[in-house]
């Protein structure tokens, strides 16, 4: 008799752990609670990074099953050009003939990663079940609801330009609080946003200061029919991440990347490793600790050190990625090491996932904290 497996949530990492599931025979139910996939997004460009691991990025998406010459049905575009600002706006331009990351698009429509990875499901077999709420799985099953809580937020646009290809970054905290601004063009279509560790209530403000620089920056800057969206990630660690016969993937995890908040990566190794620990009776918990744990600390650490830079501080960091093999570098500040380990304790506890409300409490606030607050709350 084929057995069968519930999922909960039709994201990135939910449906990766789909796919594997259903093709070594399995039968798969996912539960989606809203009516599409992708629902939070709406064609906005993400990246997939490539410095973390020397594997690269196509390798590990074909030995997940998920892109290869049969299943290639959503965009990844490697960019191998990043041009890089301090807060007074001075220019570094980093090239590599190895890809920085790989450009991919979020939401419900052709070419879009969580449109492509529903067609390959259901392609594969697995039944979705849309606008169906699960709160228990009774019989055990993987949880791959997304962030429970808001580490970082990003406020952005969405819009069409006749601008050339471009992936631009700011470092400036008075745009993005211990985080970053950036603007990504690829064929007419571009994202512009404000990626913010702090100070969630004054996004507006940030998210305008970083327009106002990216024009400054690009004269030929042109934002046609603008879209807004708000998008935002939680890290932590310590939950169980098996627990009652279910599986906890991606962001329901707390797996995330905790110095930029990279964490497509996270959500899709993590439903591979679900999959594979069904599949294999495997320790799943173990294999995270094998392939993802190690990591996320290091990011963490990264996270701490990144934190206390500030603006003056920042010029500095840029410099030392631009000397040398920069992929080598970015890889050194995702990985374990001996100092990583004495800093993790210390780093752990000053960065703890922030489940206090920091919202403003206005009536029907339409701020991108106010609402990941109502998403998580109606979640629970």
């Amino acid at each position: 008799m084929i057995e069968g497996i519930e999922i909960v949530g039709a994201g990135p990492a939910g449906l990766v752990a789909a796919i594997n599931l259903v093709q070594a025979g399995y039968r798969v139910t996912v539960y989606e609670e809203k009516l599409e996939v992708g629902h939070r997004f709406h064609g906005d460009f993400q990246s997939l990074e490539n410095w973390s691991s020397s594997e690269d990025v196509i390798a590990i998406l074909e030995r997940f099953g998920i892109y290869n010459k049969i299943f290639r049905n959503y965009m990844c575009q490697p960019f191998n050009k990043l041009t890089v600002f301090d807060a007074n706006l001075n220019k570094r331009v980093i090239q590599s003939t190895r890809p920085f990351f790989y450009l991919v698009q979020r939401g419900n429509r052709p070419g879009c990663l969580d449109y492509g990875l529903m067609e390959q499901a259901l392609k594969a077999g697995v039944e979705i079940v849309f606008n169906k709420r699960v709160d228990k799985l009774e019989k055990g099953g993987i949880v791959a609801i997304g962030p429970r809580a808001a580490d970082a937020i990003a406020k952005g646009i969405v819009f069409n330009t006749t601008m050339e290809d471009t992936a631009a970054a700011i470092l400036d905290d008075r745009l993005a609080p211990k985080g970053y601004a950036y603007l990504l063009i690829h064929k007419g279509e571009g994202t512009l946003a404000a990626c913010m560790f702090k100070d969630f209530k004054r996004e507006r403000e940030y998210f305008e200061r970083t327009v106002e620089a990216f024009k400054k920056i690009f004269p030929s800057l042109d934002i046609m029919d603008p879209k807004e969206f708000g998008g935002y990630g939680n890290c932590f660690m310590g939950m169980p991440v098996f627990e009652n016969d279910k599986y906890y993937v991606g962001e329901a995890a707390g797996l995330q990347d905790g110095l930029w908040g990279f964490g497509l990566r996270y959500a899709m190794t993590s439903g591979y490793l679900a999959a594979r620990a069904i599949i294999e009776s495997k320790d799943y918990e173990g294999l995270l600790k094998v392939n993802l744990i190690p990591m996320q600390r290091a990011s963490i650490v990264s996270r701490f050190l990144f934190a206390r830079l500030g603006n003056e501080g920042y010029p500095y960091l840029i410099n030392r990625l631009t000397r040398g093999d920069t992929i080598e570098k970015l890889k050194r500040y995702y990985n374990p090491s001996f100092s990583k380990t004495i800093l993790y304790p210390l780093a752990s506890w000053s960065y703890k996932s922030r489940l206090v409300d920091k919202g403003c409490h206005e009536e029907d606030c339409t701020c991108v904290w106010c609402k990941c607050r109502k998403e998580v709350n109606h979640a629970r």
